[in-house]
Formats: structure tokens, C-alpha cells, sequence
């Protein structure tokens, strides 16, 4: 029995590479000599088509963000706010997330109203806090109140998906480093300065309530008058200035070297990765790309009449104009000649 060749072997390959080859001649001489009509629109949808089929075979790869001036501060904060709970034994300390606008601490008031700001403890449904790290990966650039810290929270962002609706695989982080779901009925009990509640309003009406963040009591129902939702000491409002000085006088912590909250950055072209885990956001601008498509198909034949049409209302617009001016040196004239 003859051993199979290596030329032999590749012969099914190269029988394949001619007939597409003569396939691909055949198609573009027969659109050349006008056997097959395609139009610019057809080809870039075709194009279009072949680009997102393409685009699952791209890699998907995520790296850490690294630690910045205020990831940093937000996670000693963070862990200042667990050390008082489990200190104090007080379960209105004891938060889920810790949600803190930290600004920019270049300027020199910045860190001690940071500080010295009071603490809110509310709660928020598991598809409310989904909506955080929009903040984050969407408006942080826009809104200059500061920059966003989500303690408690491990959340992924890609910056080439659509606006609003660019953080995926959302999670709690616990102490212990350990990840689970998120529920989206589920109510979860969010500590944070004053400032979050206007990073929500505004959320809110950047995505024309898309993206609706309402706080809640521990009942369910939601806040109107934040005041209710204070936390209060034994010297007044509490604030992260004494959580912080009583967390470094401590000599039993050694300060955690542990982000209390991850971000993930993740610059993928790839279809699953562009297009999976839409919110009510990415629902509605797909949606709308859709109907302008289909309007786009529709449309299609009618095409060289609107543009007939378009230039005939032109036309009638520019000599309504010509003869309005012509009427109005007209009667300027006539004008003249009665004061004269």
C-alpha cells in the first residue's frame, strides 16, 4: 500500500482555493457586465454582515485597572467603614456597597470635604446598583463633581460598546474576596457621602430615566427627603473623618492591601462581548438602530421620487423668495415717489 503524500494531502485544499477563486471572478464580472444589480446600500449591509461574523473570532481579553489616587483613598475609606462595623457591632455601618464621589484631590479643600462630609446609609434593588458602574465607565468623563468609587463591587467596562450600557458581569465582592450574583428584587443596603445623589439625578436624565436610580428605606418605598436617611453618632451626623482616625489609631489593623472594590478594562471588538448583557439603554438605542434600518429598507424604493420631490420644493422656495424681494423694492419704490 503507497503512503499518502504530503502533495496528495494539500490537493482537496487547493481544489477548494480554485473554485473559490472562479466563483469570486464569476461574481464580480457578472456585477462588471450588469448580469447582477447591487447597490452601494446592499454592499454595506453585506459588509456589515460579514464585519460582526468576523468579529466573534476576536479575542476577548481583560486586564486590571491599576490602582489610581482615588481607588486607593475610596479603599481605605472602605475599609475604615467594615473595621467601625465590626468594631462597634452596628448594623447600620455594616453596608453592602460603600458608594463614595470622591473629587480631585489636587485641589487643597478637596480632601477635608471629602472627609468631613456626612454619611447616608439607603438601600437600592440589585438592578439599581447594575446601573452604578455606568457611572463609571459612561459619565465619569463628563460629570466633574468627581470620580466614582464603588467598594463592595467587581464589574467589567468596554469603552467600544454603546454609551450607557458599557459594564458587563456586574458582581458583589465580599470581604473575604469571594464573588456573588447580583438579585435584581433584591434590596441592598448602600452607604455614601451627599454628592451620590446627584451623581443619580443626573444619571437619570442623561438617559432620559433609562437608567432610573430611586433610594429606598428598609421597607421598599422610596426617599424623597434625604435627611430621614442620615446617619447620626454620638456627636452629630457621622462622617468618614472620625471611621478613618479611629481605623489608623488602631493598632490591631495593619491596613488591608485588598481592593475593596475591581474594575476590569476590556477593549474588545469581538460581537458576543459588543452586544451581550444589554440594559434598558443598549434595548433601546439597538432598537432604534433597527427601525431606521427597516425605515432605511422601505424607503429604498422610493428614493429617486423624494428626491424629485426635495429639489422641486427647493426651487419653489428660491423663487417664493426671489419674488418677495422683488415685491418688496416694488412697493419701496412706489413709497419714493407718493413722498416725493
Amino acid at each position: 500500500m503507497k503512503k499518502e503524500t504530503k502533495h496528495a494531502k494539500n490537493r482537496p485544499l487547493k481544489r477548494l482555493r480554485r473554485r473559490l477563486k472562479r466563483y469570486v471572478y464569476r461574481f464580480l464580472v457578472a456585477i462588471y457586465e450588469g448580469e447582477i444589480r447591487i447597490s452601494l446600500f446592499g454592499i454595506f449591509c453585506t459588509l456589515f454582515c460579514l464585519a460582526l461574523f468576523v468579529g466573534f473570532f476576536f479575542p476577548n481579553k481583560e486586564t486590571k485597572e491599576s490602582p489610581t489616587v482615588s481607588s486607593v483613598l475610596g479603599s481605605e475609606l472602605t475599609h475604615a467603614l467594615h473595621f467601625a462595623a465590626a468594631s462597634a457591632a452596628r448594623s447600620e455601618l455594616n453596608a453592602d456597597i460603600t458608594l463614595l464621589l470622591i473629587p480631585e484631590l489636587e485641589e487643597e479643600a478637596a480632601l477635608s470635604s471629602l472627609l468631613n462630609s456626612s454619611l447616608y446609609g439607603f438601600y437600592l434593588s440589585g438592578k439599581e446598583i447594575s446601573y452604578l458602574p455606568e457611572y463609571y465607565a459612561s459619565l465619569s468623563d463628563v460629570f466633574h463633581e468627581g470620580i466614582p468609587y464603588i467598594g463592595g463591587l467587581s464589574f467589567s467596562y468596554n469603552p467600544n460598546r454603546f454609551l450607557y450600557n458599557r459594564a458587563t458581569n456586574i458582581e458583589l465582592l465580599k470581604e473575604d474576596g469571594t464573588l456573588s450574583a447580583l438579585s435584581d428584587d433584591a434590596l441592598y443596603y448602600v452607604i455614601g457621602n451627599e454628592s451620590v445623589f446627584a451623581m443619580f439625578h443626573y444619571l437619570s436624565s442623561q438617559t432620559f430615566h433609562l437608567l432610573d436610580i430611586k433610594p429606598k428605606n428598609a421597607a421598599g418605598a422610596p426617599v424623597s427627603d434625604y435627611s430621614e436617611q442620615l446617619l447620626r453618632g454620638q456627636n452629630g451626623s457621622r462622617t468618614f473623618y472620625e471611621l478613618y482616625r479611629a481605623y489608623l489609631l488602631d493598632n490591631t489593623t495593619s491596613g488591608s492591601t485588598r481592593n475593596a472594590g475591581e474594575v476590569f478594562l476590556c477593549r474588545s471588538f469581538n460581537t458576543y462581548e459588543l452586544f451581550s448583557q444589554l440594559n434598558g439603554a443598549g434595548y433601546f438605542i439597538l432598537g432604534s438602530v433597527l427601525i431606521l434600518f427597516a425605515l432605511a429598507l422601505y424607503i429604498r424604493p422610493y428614493l429617486r421620487r423624494i428626491r424629485i420631490w426635495f429639489r422641486i420644493f427647493l426651487i419653489r422656495r428660491k423663487k417664493r423668495g426671489k419674488a418677495t424681494l422683488r415685491s418688496r423694492l416694488y412697493t419701496a419704490r412706489l413709497a419714493r415717489r407718493h413722498a416725493a
